[in-house]
């Protein structure tokens, strides 16, 4: 499925390269939100400062199952 699509961002100008290079920006600044606007349309994503790999570590087997 494509990044576009997921966020309901299909009408914004932007790629998704763009996109994701917003995501990983506002990440590395610690943000605890992203807002994305494009005219009277608002896409605002919470970001977690927790890394999917460091919260999955350990637990390989537990998933497994």
């Amino acid at each position: 499925m494509a990044l576009k699509k997921l966020l309901g961002m299909e009408t914004f100008p932007l790629k998704e390269e763009e996109i994701m290079s917003k995501i990983r920006d506002a990440y590395l600044k610690k943000q605890d939100e992203l807002v994305f606007s494009c005219g009277d349309q608002k896409v605002k994503l919470s970001l977690t400062q927790l890394s999917p790999d460091g919260m999955m570590r350990g637990y390989q087997d537990y998933w497994a199952e």
